[in-house]
């Protein structure tokens, strides 16, 4: 029996190695850096009026073949219902994607808020700052911690070419 157990003991290091060794590859590709490819993302809207569908992906507006054509660049912000910056910056956000829409700016926000009180709070301010972009929820933070890592401060801002390739990281407000 005891011999069982070693094997077995051994067979479970090698499995989490054998698993470890597979994932070291996705971690490097997974950084975000000017110059690489955002990681693609599908999130629900917190606005599916606006956006027209329930869920939105990255390549609606990026890649070989996006949905839509006229996108020439996105404005990727994350942010949180209780950032008092993110508060000022939404507003800003959608001024933005109202002047430049039509020469193919796409504006997307991004909310990191966890708990249904604040998910429910980002969707307020989107509508108080009467939003007409994809205001998305990151509620598990998935793709927070591969755009921000663990620590970044809010509002995180990315800019994206039509290429899918990242051409401006703004991190902070200023």
């Amino acid at each position: 029996a005891p011999a069982l157990w070693h094997h077995r003991i051994r067979m479970r290091h090698l499995a989490v190695a054998a698993l470890l060794l597979a994932a070291a590859p996705a971690l490097a590709e997974d950084e975000v850096g000017v110059g690489l490819p955002a990681p693609a993302f599908s999130l629900k809207a917190l606005n599916p009026e606006v956006t027209g569908a329930p869920w939105f992906r990255l390549d609606q507006f990026v890649g070989e073949e996006p949905d839509d054509a006229d996108a020439k660049v996105v404005l990727l912000s994350f942010f949180a219902s209780w950032c008092g910056p993110c508060q000022k910056e939404l507003p800003f956000l959608a001024q933005l994607d109202g002047m430049y829409r039509d020469q193919g700016l796409r504006v997307v926000s991004i909310s990191i808020d966890n708990e249904e009180p604040a998910v429910e709070a980002a969707r307020r301010m989107a509508a108080e700052a009467r939003v007409r972009h994809p205001v998305l929820s990151d509620r598990f933070n998935v793709l927070a911690r591969r755009y921000l890592g663990d620590q970044a401060p809010l509002p995180s801002v990315f800019l994206v070419g039509k290429d899918g390739n990242v051409l401006l990281i703004e991190r902070g407000y200023s």
